[in-house]
C-alpha cells in the first residue's frame, strides 16, 4: 500500500472494483453501533465549531464558566423588592 493511500496496517477500508477492473481502496470510519446515535451531522459540526473556538482562542476555561454559573445562582438566589 502506497503511503499517500493514508491508509495504515490493521485500518478500516472500503474495497471495491471498478467496471474497468481498477481497484479503488477507500478508508473508512467505524462507528459502534451503541454510539451510532451520538454521531450526527449536527454532532460532528457542533464538535469541529467547539473546537476551532478552542484553537483560536474563543473558548472560555473551567474558571471562567464556574464564575458564570455561580453568578447566575446569585441572580436567582435574590429575592424580589417589595412594592
Amino acid at each position: 500500500m502506497p503511503k499517500e493511500a493514508a491508509i495504515g496496517p490493521n485500518e478500516p477500508a472500503d474495497v471495491e472494483v471498478l467496471p474497468d477492473g481498477r481497484v479503488m481502496i477507500s478508508p473508512v470510519r467505524v462507528i459502534r453501533v451503541h454510539e451510532a446515535w451520538a454521531v450526527t451531522p449536527e454532532s460532528t459540526a457542533q464538535t469541529a465549531a467547539s473546537l476551532a473556538d478552542y484553537k483560536a482562542g474563543r473558548a472560555i476555561g473551567v474558571k471562567g464558566l464556574d464564575a458564570r454559573i455561580a453568578a447566575q445562582a446569585r441572580k436567582k438566589r435574590r429575592k424580589p423588592a417589595l412594592p
